[in-house]
């Protein structure tokens, strides 16, 4: 995987200014505040899920794969906010016309990266605009002084109390109205790729790992949530960073992630809530990892109590239902308290899915969640307009006709929720299959809908999820009129439920039981790193901080011909192995005796010239 470190620049000599003030915290909401419920149901509407939600499947895997090196700094691509007429989009564009960039505290070099010199010395308050003219990066200073570089351009604090400023661009203030020029921590750099049009640039921003989870965690689930289901959320952010490190990069731009629901939404210092900042510190360096390999951690915001297995919603083939993509530990659950519910019988299914249920992690009364059933009209011209090309498949005839007609072909096997649905015409049959499908077609109010549960009304055409319950109506004249379709939950339904990881949080789980409810038979623990010996090369030497929530661990090794491994715990302790014990497909030792209880450090040293071996310390 590629890395690029932070350059620091040691600047003897210079006046440091003062920080510059930040904006006060809003008042942090309620568990149950209905309001900052359905803001952040509005911006998730807007923005759309996240890659790391499932729910950008034109962009291949969530997961690339385990790290090669110990990630400690990634670089996430920051997007352009306006459109070519200069609207406000948030995420408009990756290719910037120009950027903009001040500070707050300290000197800052302006650094060309292709020679290494200093092009300035910036100072709080001052801007430097920096663009391309085809033949060199130009930078501009205070004055209008300026130079033509090779580039990229690196802008490195002197101070780590600094926050740079990109004045060419707004973001969204998750946790206020309106909008902010964004602070970020550690360096920017203004480069290019090989995607980058002609005249553009491309900003990025290069952090600590853990600095850029802080900026993530309130933008995927709500601030005002419990924290331990926070620390989950922070977790399974951490996971797919660390997995996906270099996946822009393949696409020719100088970044490994971006700051848009095209990675995870990533907002810089304005999205560090202090919930965000504890739920991240609480879980530093650990991840969810299944037979040493990081988890596809899908995430969605509720499941009305019942989650359905991945095979049934990202179903691979996409021509089969299920498909053959069973992962053990993205099966259905039952997201709620005993006894369990058959929804084998029909009986079962018929009253859960049409009445409240308290006794589920998501429910209404439990945590506010206002999708947590709900009950929509969808008329027969309705479902005629929504039958586009590629949401269903021709059975006999064609779709060209009026509806007459819709009935539930196939159910899901762990929730019930409705797999497959024949849809009659006048000009023919067709089949809706599949949940995207489902719920565009069936899973969406024709009109403004008041909700089961306090709050708002569900807007028109606000899709929802595939419905587990169909109730035909018919016209005053006898005629099929549309359906009455009764459902739970917003989003895919795969993995971990936000809405009931709150609930489990406010039940009293940590965030390690929430992980290991939601995603069966995991583990978690510092991420796995795949490490080796080329021949001919030193001992490549891998550090880790990650915290352990008892001070209790297991060091896990899945070995592959590696002839020796020291591993050095704390400073202080070694665990030698030497061939012998790593002639096993895995090999387990507690090192609880070697662990504190919060942050620890382990560095993975390889002996000998051949070989490889998957490592991670597990906590509990």
């Amino acid at each position: 995987m590629r890395r690029i470190a932070v350059v620091g620049v040691a600047l003897a000599g210079l006046t440091f200014g003062p920080v510059a003030a930040d904006r006060a915290w809003p008042q942090e909401p309620g568990p149950d505040d209905a309001q900052a419920q359905e803001a952040w149901s509005r911006i998730l509407e807007e923005q759309g899920p996240s890659h790391a939600s499932g729910q950008r499947p034109e962009l291949g895997p969530v997961i690339l794969g385990n790290p090669t090196e110990a990630v400690v700094v990634i670089r996430v691509g920051l997007y352009y906010s306006y459109t070519a007429t200069g609207a406000f989009s948030e995420f408009a564009s990756l290719n910037h016309p120009f950027v903009q960039v001040s500070n707050t505290v300290g000197a800052v070099a302006v650094m060309d990266r292709a020679t290494g010199r200093h092009v300035a010395i910036m100072q709080p308050g001052e801007v430097y605009d920096v663009r391309f003219d085809g033949a060199a990066y130009v930078v501009t200073g205070p004055g209008g002084v300026t130079a033509a570089v090779a580039g990229p351009v690196f802008f490195s604090p002197s101070s780590p109390e600094n926050l740079l400023r990109v004045e060419s661009i707004e973001r969204t203030n998750i946790l206020a109205s309106g909008r902010v020029r964004p602070l970020y921590r550690g360096a920017l750099e203004v480069a290019r790729g090989a995607s980058t049009p002609a005249g553009r640039v491309n900003l990025l921003n290069v952090l600590e790992l853990e600095d850029y989870v802080r900026g993530v965690v309130v933008n995927e689930s709500p601030a005002f949530f419990h924290v331990e289901a926070l620390k989950a959320q922070a977790t399974a952010a951490r996971g797919y960073a660390v997995a996906n490190v270099g996946r822009w990069f393949t696409l020719g731009y100088p970044f490994d992630l971006v700051d848009s629901a095209s990675s995870q939404v990533y907002r810089g210092v304005s999205a560090e809530h202090p919930n965000a900042v504890l739920a991240t510190e609480g879980t530093r360096g650990l991840v969810a990892s299944y037979q040493g390999q990081i988890i596809t951690a899908f995430y969605s915001s509720s499941f009305g109590g019942h989650s359905d297995s991945v095979e049934w919603i990202f179903n691979a083939p996409s021509s089969q239902l299920p498909g053959t993509n069973v992962t053990p530990y993205l099966r259905a659950l039952y997201d709620g308290e005993p006894p369990e519910p058959d929804l084998d019988d029909p009986a079962v299914l018929q009253s859960f899915w049409s009445t409240a249920q308290p006794q589920t992690y998501d429910a209404c009364s439990r945590v506010n969640n206002r999708f947590a059933r709900w009950r929509i009209t969808v008329p027969a011209a309705t479902i005629k307009a929504r039958l586009t090309a590629g949401r269903y498949v021709v059975v006999s005839g064609d779709a060209s006709g009026s509806v007459t007609g819709v009935e539930v072909l196939q159910r899901m096997a762990g929730s019930g929720r409705i797999a497959v649905a024949r849809i009659t015409l006048t000009s023919g049959v067709v089949d809706v299959r599949g949940w995207d499908n489902l719920r565009r077609v069936l899973g969406a109010p024709a009109a403004s809908t008041a909700t089961l549960c306090p709050g708002s009304p569900i807007a028109a055409g606000f899709v929802l999820n595939n419905p587990s319950l169909l109730e035909p109506y018919t016209n005053a004249d006898g005629t099929f009129g549309g359906v009455i379709a009764w459902g739970g939950g917003w989003g895919h339904n795969v993995g971990l439920s936000q809405y009931g990881a709150h609930g489990r949080g406010r039940a009293g789980f940590g965030f390690l039981d929430i992980l290991k409810a939601y995603y069966t038979g995991v583990d978690v623990g510092s991420y796995p790193i795949d490490i080796g010996r080329r021949p001919g090369s030193g001992p490549p030497t891998l550090r880790q901080e990650f915290v352990s929530p008892s001070g209790r661990g297991t060091l896990e090794i899945r070995p592959s011909g590696l002839k020796g491994l020291r591993v050095h715990i704390n400073e202080t302790y070694d665990v030698a192995l030497g061939e012998a014990e790593l002639a096993d497909e895995v090999v387990r030792i507690d090192v609880s005796p070697y662990l504190v209880t919060g942050t620890n450090v382990v560095q993975y040293n390889p002996v000998g010239r051949q070989g490889m071996a998957t490592v991670l310390v597990l906590v509990d």
